[in-house]
C-alpha cells in the first residue's frame, strides 16, 4: 500500500509503531512556570474563577499557603504538542486526529513559582475498524511525566487520539442529521441566570461526605468561536501566522489546508468554523477540544470538594462532539470513599450532559478531602 497523504497506511503506522517509547527533541514546551499571570490567563479561558487560582489573600489563608493552578495546566509544560511542530509527528501526514480521552495524575497541586519539566514520549498505537471514519483507524496514546524544580515528581498524563481519513469522514457524514443550536433570548436569560447561581464549596470534610452524595451541576456554553480561540490561545499549538506558519507549513505541508482563498491554514479551524468543519469532516459544524471538556470535569469536582482537599486522579473518555451553539451540563456523584496510607479519599463519577440530553463526556476522578 502506498504511503499517500491522507491516508491511514501501512508504511505511516510502521514509523509510528516505530516511535512508542521516543520523545521529542528539540521541541519547546510552551510554558515552563507557573506564574500568577498563566493562572489567571487559565482560569478565564476555562471558566473557572475560583479564588485561589485568582485572589492571593484567599488563597493563603488555605492549607496550600499560596495559589494553586487549575491542575490541567500541566498540559502547556510538555512537549506532546509545541509551537510549530505537528500535535502528532510520527508518520500518517494529513490523517485527522481527535481526542478521545485523557487521564491525569497529580501527587499535589500544581502552585504559583513552581518551574516545571516534563518527559514526553509515544506510548502505545492500536489499530481497529472506525465506524466515524468508515474505514481503518488508529489509536495513538501519548504520555508525559511532569517534575517540579527541586526534581519532584509532580503527576503524569496520557492522551489519546483518534487518527481517521477525511474524505472517508466527510463522504459517511455519521453526524450529519445534528442542527446547531439556535437560542431565543429568554434561553440566554436562563443560561445568564444559572451562572449567576453557580455553587463552589468553601470547606468539605471527609467524616462528612456520603456515597451517593451529589456535586453541584455546572453550565458551560453556549459554545462559541471564540471562547475555543481562547482555550486555543492559552494552549499554544496551531495558533501562529506568518514567519511561524510558513515554518510549520515546510515541515509538515500535509497538515495544512487551504482555507476558502487558497492560503494553507492548519486544522485547528474545525474548532471555530462551522462551515470548513462541514466541509473537511461532513459534520454539522465546529466542535471543541477534549481537553476543554476534561477542565469543566475538573471543575465539577473542584467546585465541590472545598479548597483544603485536591484532586489526584481524573480519567476522562470523550464520547460526542461539542458543537458550536451547545450548552453543557456537568453533573457527578460520589460513588466510593475510603482510606488509603492514613490519608481521605472519594472517588465520584462525572459527566457532562448536553441540551439533547446526551454524555458528550465522562470521568471517574478521585480527591484527597481532609478530615475534621
Amino acid at each position: 500500500m502506498s504511503d499517500t497523504p491522507g491516508k491511514i497506511t501501512d508504511e505511516g503506522l510502521a514509523r509510528i509503531r516505530a516511535r512508542i517509547g521516543k520523545g521529542f527533541e528539540g521541541r519547546r514546551p510552551w510554558r515552563t512556570e507557573v506564574t500568577r499571570d498563566a493562572i489567571y490567563h487559565l482560569a478565564l479561558c476555562i471558566g473557572d474563577l475560583n479564588p485561589m487560582y485568582l485572589d492571593e489573600d484567599y488563597a493563603a489563608k488555605s492549607r496550600w499557603g499560596t495559589l494553586v493552578a487549575p491542575p490541567i495546566i500541566v498540559q502547556t509544560m510538555d512537549t506532546l504538542r509545541a509551537v510549530g511542530h505537528s500535535g502528532l509527528p510520527e508518520g500518517l501526514p494529513g490523517v485527522h486526529s481527535i481526542w478521545t480521552g485523557s487521564y491525569y495524575e497529580w501527587v499535589r497541586p500544581p502552585m504559583l513559582g513552581d518551574r516545571i519539566r516534563a518527559e514526553s514520549y509515544l506510548k502505545e498505537v492500536r489499530e481497529k475498524e472506525s465506524s466515524f471514519g468508515g474505514g481503518r483507524a488508529v489509536y495513538q496514546t501519548y504520555e508525559a511525566k511532569y517534575y517540579d524544580q527541586d526534581n519532584q515528581y509532580v503527576g503524569v498524563r496520557n492522551d489519546t487520539w483518534i487518527r481517521i481519513e477525511r474524505q472517508k469522514t466527510a463522504e459517511k457524514k455519521k453526524y450529519g442529521d445534528i442542527t446547531l443550536a439556535h437560542w431565543e433570548k429568554a434561553d440566554i436569560d436562563r443560561f445568564m441566570e444559572e451562572y449567576r447561581n453557580e455553587k463552589r464549596t468553601r470547606e468539605r470534610y471527609w467524616d462528612d461526605v456520603k456515597v451517593g452524595d451529589p456535586l453541584h451541576q455546572l453550565i458551560k456554553g453556549p459554545l462559541t468561536p471564540t471562547a475555543e480561540i481562547a482555550f486555543e490561545s492559552y494552549f499554544g499549538i496551531y495558533l501562529v501566522g506568518n514567519k511561524v506558519a510558513a515554518n510549520l507549513y515546510e515541515k509538515h505541508p500535509a497538515l495544512m489546508i487551504p482555507n476558502e482563498q487558497g492560503i494553507p491554514e492548519p486544522p485547528q479551524r474545525v474548532h471555530w468554523d462551522n462551515a470548513f468543519t462541514q466541509r473537511l469532516l461532513g459534520l454539522p459544524g465546529a466542535y471543541d477540544l477534549g481537553p476543554e471538556r476534561c477542565s469543566w470535569l475538573i471543575q465539577g469536582v473542584t467546585n465541590w470538594m472545598g479548597d483544603n482537599a485536591y484532586l489526584t486522579k481524573i480519567e476522562a473518555r470523550y464520547h460526542k462532539f461539542n458543537y458550536m451553539g451547545d450548552v453543557t451540563w456537568v453533573r457527578g456523584k460520589v460513588t466510593d470513599k475510603f482510606e488509603r496510607d492514613g490519608r481521605a479519599f472519594v472517588r465520584c463519577a462525572v459527566e457532562c450532559v448536553n441540551h439533547r440530553d446526551e454524555v458528550s463526556a465522562t470521568a471517574d476522578a478521585e480527591a484527597e478531602l481532609p478530615r475534621r
